[in-house]
């Protein structure tokens, strides 16, 4: 298995310098590692197949030996999967790698707002939003910028694609006030980051934990809600200073008019304004209800087909203006990432780090934040959670029969926050950044991508370096409570 996992971690380290040189298109680069990545499968194929049918197999009879009916479950439904797949690497094999590999829920839910942001543009929703912002603002670029980070910040908290609805607001309000919006941008999808840590529905890492632990929306409000807000006003202090040269002085006669104008005026026909805005208020009520429960694709896709019922607008018209360019790029960049979670790239460094960790607690909490962070940084942060949520245990086991609830708290905090802000690292490390980056695109203001990875840099290591000490204190002075079912 050594030179598979060797294999796939090539084709990856390729594919993401493919994309942060500029090699080619972003979307051509994902496609084509995966491209790649399923025709070396089909030629080991005829070995793979029964390789892991055995494995499955033997996992399942450890854990039914351990007891452990939840993996005997997984794993024998796995063993099962792949004995029953052909010896030939077909259609029928490619579908059941696209379904494991891809996460649909997220493409579903990317591509439903998509069309939601559409047909609130026509609206006039952002517009009247955006002006409430300029005259709240007073005119100042520096206001501006730390509106549309608080706001994104609290839609991030319950929207894991806030962006492509507070993109096209930030780029209208920066070209009101004579403004280079992709500092505003790069901000935005910063403070989206950090909103992703606050509740279990705030982003994908975040619903994989509490699945897996049973925590509920309470716990995530209670342990790390107040670490977003102290990430809110470092991240906003950082990057005032960070752009400060980058800021203009408005006209003073610009500002005038600016703060004369009613957000009423953007508003083309009230009814349809005020049914938008309902339809909205209900899709937010949506996720916040049923995101727990696994289903926001679902709300998405359902208020996607209200919103184009009642929007009066015509679908073909709706779905040219979709970024598919984005879509194809999630799913290019999932199918890589599935490799490497296929051969046991990812599965390996869970290993290690319960193999370095060893009974050190401090060590343990510290450690699991930094290599979550910066394996999130440069693969998604969804397989990296799925794979390493385990690795909790594993290194629990090591850490002693004494281990305490406030430790393996710990241990999952630190996992969940470090998989969401190491989102920061890189534009593409993030459903946040990588939306970001394709709504400036679109709009006709692409972000430099060194810029934004400048940008990333800088914060990633402030957020890691603040969460560390945040869970450290936690864990001498306000542990954080261990998974209900913990015993």
């Amino acid at each position: 298995m050594i030179l598979p996992a060797v294999f796939v971690l090539v084709l990856f380290l390729i594919t993401i310098l493919m994309i942060t040189l500029d090699m080619t298109d972003h979307t051509l680069a994902a496609l084509l590692g995966a491209a790649v990545l399923l025709i070396y499968l089909a030629q080991i194929w005829s070995t793979w197949q029964p390789l892991m049918a055995e494995y499955y197999t033997q996992a399942a009879a450890e854990a039914l030996l351990h007891g452990n009916m939840a993996e005997y479950a997984e794993f024998s439904v796995l063993a099962s999967d792949y004995s029953s797949l052909a010896g030939s690497f077909n259609l029928d094999t490619f579908s059941f790698y696209f379904t494991r590999w891809i996460d649909l829920g997220t493409i579903i839910v990317i591509l439903s707002l998509m069309v939601i942001t559409e047909i609130a543009r026509d609206s006039g929703l952002f517009q009247f939003i955006a002006v409430k912002a300029l005259r709240l603002s007073g005119g100042s670029p520096k206001k501006l910028l730390m509106i549309f980070c608080a706001l994104t910040f609290a839609m991030s908290s319950v929207l894991a694609t806030t962006a492509l609805i507070v993109g096209p607001l930030t780029i209208l309000a920066c070209d009101a006030l004579e403004q280079n919006p992709v500092p505003f941008l790069i901000s935005n999808a910063m403070c989206g980051n950090v909103g992703g840590i606050t509740t279990m529905i705030s982003s994908v890492p975040c619903m994989l934990v509490a699945g897996a632990t049973a925590y509920d929306f309470a716990w995530f409000v209670v342990n790390l809600f107040p670490l977003g807000l102290l990430l809110l006003g470092i991240t906003i202090f950082i990057v005032l200073q960070l752009f400060r040269k980058e800021f203009s002085i408005p006209r003073p006669q610009r500002v005038r008019d600016l703060m004369t104008l009613d957000a009423w005026d953007m508003v083309k026909d009230r009814g349809v304004f005020y049914r938008t805005a309902i339809l909205f208020i209900g899709l937010i009520i949506g996720f916040v209800i049923f995101g727990s429960l696994g289903l926001s694709w679902l709300v998405a896709l359902v208020g996607c087909l209200v919103f184009v019922i009642f929007s009066g607008v015509g679908p073909s018209r709706l779905f040219r203006e979709v970024e598919w360019t984005a879509l194809f790029f999630f799913i290019g960049l999932f199918m890589v990432v599935g490799g490497m979670e296929e051969f046991g790239v990812l599965h390996a460094i869970g290993e290690g780090i319960a193999h370095l960790v060893g009974s050190n607690t401090v060590l343990a909490t510290v450690m699991l934040l930094w290599v979550t962070g910066i394996t999130s940084g440069a693969v998604d942060n969804i397989p990296v959670t799925a794979t390493l949520i385990p690795v909790v245990g594993i290194v629990a086991e090591g850490l002693g029969p004494e281990l305490s609830a406030a430790t393996i708290g710990t241990l999952y905090g630190s996992l969940t926050v470090g998989a969401v802000l190491g989102g920061a690292l890189t534009p593409i490390a993030s459903a946040a950044n990588v939306l970001t980056m394709t709504v400036a695109r679109k709009e006709g203001r692409p972000i430099p991508y060194n810029k934004f990875l400048k940008t990333g840099v800088v914060l990633f290591f402030v957020f890691l370096g603040v969460t560390t000490g945040y869970m450290l204190f936690r864990l001498a002075m306000f542990p954080l409570a261990g998974p209900p079912t913990f015993s």
